[in-house]
């Protein structure tokens, strides 16, 4: 593959899939900008890789999901105020409720916590807790993308869960259901 033929597959594949790396990034940071600012980061990356690692991708939906994840927790872990916004900020009166209904109220604040949470995660842990259980892969692909044994990306959860469940306590939203 030539340099032209490398940057033309990554003109292809970020028509193809940017959407997909955008909404990936933003279920993770929840802003707009941020998630835009990721889906960049993924596509310049890969203009970093080499040709021969690039010809070595079987499943670029996958591969670029895993590299959204993995960008957008770094973006986190650098900008801690994403994942420390104010819990006060959040409307609680009633007439803002009207707005905002509590249930919503509730899954910002657990949003707001699972973020501060995530970062006390170490960051293959937290890659691989964000490809189960905000992606929906299964144990199989995420042992693949990863490249681990699926009984390590099941240990990787557990302890992940146990430490999520820690921090974050009893939550309608979040923790309630994960697998064993």
């Amino acid at each position: 593959m030539t340099l032209q033929q490398h940057k033309a597959k990554i003109s292809d594949l970020a028509l193809q899939h940017g959407r997909l790396v955008f909404h990936c990034a933003y279920r993770l940071l929840s802003d707009t900008h941020l998630a835009e600012d990721v889906t960049q980061d993924v596509f310049i990356k890969l203009f970093k890789k080499s040709l021969k690692s690039m010809n070595e991708v079987k499943n670029w939906p996958a591969y670029l999901k895993s590299m959204a994840v993995t960008t957008a927790i770094d973006y986190l872990r650098r900008n801690k105020r994403l994942a420390e916004d104010d819990l006060e900020s959040v409307p609680e009166n009633e007439s803002d409720t009207s707005r905002h209904p509590l249930n919503q109220v509730l899954r910002d604040r657990d949003l707001i916590l699972f973020k501060q949470a995530l970062l006390q995660l170490t960051e293959q842990d937290a890659h691989i807790y964000c490809l189960r259980h905000v992606e929906g892969y299964s144990y199989q692909e995420i042992a693949e993308l990863m490249h681990v044994s699926s009984n390590s990306v099941g240990v990787s959860l557990h302890r992940s869960q146990l430490k999520l469940s820690s921090i974050v306590g009893k939550s309608e939203y979040l923790g309630a259901r994960h697998e064993h």
